[in-house]
């Protein structure tokens, strides 16, 4: 979509009218959108929100605050939304590579933020797009959440860092995709895979063999949900443990694939150093 406008808010009026934006995206009560005035004082004191339109509609934005964790500073990620009839055309990769050069700008080389892992679109442009990498889980990180979203799965969340001066995250930003390394996606080297028959199949100890491993999520979270909850609560129960079995070994998120009607996870286990 090339007539987006991006431009920094600043103002009152702009925060207000990003509280109903928040709950045209997510759905959500207007107790749980973050307030006008949070916005305010962020913005006011060392963060940014960044907001797309099109055509003068206020159509997208996002919201960083400045986070400090054990490696230092970073950029914290808070909020970054589309509405639905203006996804899947360009609007949200325009708003974090906008987010990214305002941070690179202040000082910042690394972005973090938290994301739902089950779900695939988020998945794959975190990942296959922006060129994020992740190695913490966070289990029910919120709390129970009641948007039309969230609810009915705990809100488990995987923490990723966007390293902004990577070669990856730079070719990227510039519209130059780097070749990706091709694995060979046996079924051994899957940590969880669907099986038939809504079945889920894990192999932590067999996958975990491998410099490579994968992790398969549900392909349409939103539609099982709709049709059969239980299921989706053991996706996430099965996904979760993965994870945080695979984290523990060492490996990192590093990639997204899609095939067909299936989505999984790429993690990577660095290898060791040899020894002199």
């Amino acid at each position: 979509m090339s007539n987006v406008t991006l431009r920094e808010i600043h103002t009152m009026p702009e925060f207000r009218a990003l509280l109903e934006l928040q709950q045209a995206i997510w759905g959500m009560p207007p107790g749980e959108a973050t307030s006008p005035y949070v916005m305010n004082a962020v913005v006011h004191n060392g963060g940014v929100v960044i907001g797309a339109e099109v055509d003068g509609r206020l159509v997208g934005f996002c919201f960083a605050f400045v986070g400090w964790q054990e490696e230092g500073k970073l950029l914290w990620s808070h909020m970054t939304g589309v509405l639905p009839e203006f996804r899947d055309q360009g609007v949200g990769f325009k708003l974090k590579r906008a987010q990214r050069q305002w941070a690179l700008e202040h000082g910042f080389t690394v972005i973090g933020w938290t994301f739902d892992p089950m779900q695939r679109g988020n998945a794959n442009f975190n990942f296959h797009h922006l060129g994020a990498i992740a190695n913490i889980y966070h289990v029910d990180l919120y709390g129970e959440m009641t948007d039309e979203i969230n609810a009915g799965l705990a809100s488990d969340r995987l923490e990723v860092r966007w390293l902004l001066n990577d070669e990856r995250v730079a070719a990227s930003a510039e519209n130059r995709f780097l070749e990706r390394p091709e694995f060979p996606y046996d079924e051994a080297a899957f940590a969880l895979r669907a099986g038939e028959n809504g079945t889920l199949i894990t192999s932590l100890e067999t996958a975990f063999e491998r410099s490579h491993c994968f992790i398969e999520i549900p392909y349409q979270l939103n539609a099982l949900k709709r049709s059969n909850i239980a299921l989706a609560q053991r996706w996430q129960l099965a996904l979760r443990q993965a994870m945080q079995a695979a984290f523990q070994r060492g490996y990192v998120a590093i990639d997204f694939v899609t095939q067909g009607e299936r989505g999984w996870y790429v993690l990577q286990r660095p290898e060791p150093l040899s020894q002199a």
